[in-house]
């Protein structure tokens, strides 16, 4: 085999190598992505249900403060401070869920893209592979002439 063989097949083989190297790290990087946004919304969704229990909390104390100082807790001002304590636990609670669901969103966007940059890698590689084949086989014809 001559050294005009030998250097053809290490540039074919570099660049199937250098093609399926940028495809498999793409890969692994929109995998990563895609848990990480599974993850995100799931923290989100966590923190909204840890919020909606402390306003639980926070309503029974009212109520429990109101009751002790001979309020009624059906009427009233302690009415009100239940209703509010509702309104602003239910939007902390919503608001949590809201910016999991976006972090999830653009680490989706990012998954898609690492997708998309896989594909890319793949027939990249797959033609700089045939350029470089072709081009041994362009030389080790000149070298046998």
């Amino acid at each position: 085999m001559s050294w005009v063989a030998v250097g053809a097949a290490a540039a074919v083989a570099s660049a199937a190598i250098t093609g399926y190297s940028a495809y498999s790290s793409n890969k692994t990087a929109q995998e990563q992505a895609k848990a990480d946004a599974e993850a995100q919304a799931a923290q989100g969704r966590l923190e909204a249900e840890r919020i909606l229990k402390q306003k639980e909390k926070q309503q029974s104390a009212a109520r429990a403060a109101a009751a002790a100082n001979g309020l009624d807790v059906n009427e009233g001002t302690a009415i009100k401070i239940n209703d509010t304590i509702e309104q602003y636990g239910q939007y902390d609670a919503e608001m949590a869920r809201q910016t999991g669901y976006n972090a999830s969103q653009k680490l989706q966007a990012a998954a898609s893209q690492y997708g998309a940059n896989a594909t890319t890698s793949a027939l990249s590689g797959a033609l700089n592979t045939a350029s470089a084949g072709a081009s041994a086989y362009k030389s080790y014809q000149k070298g046998w002439k």
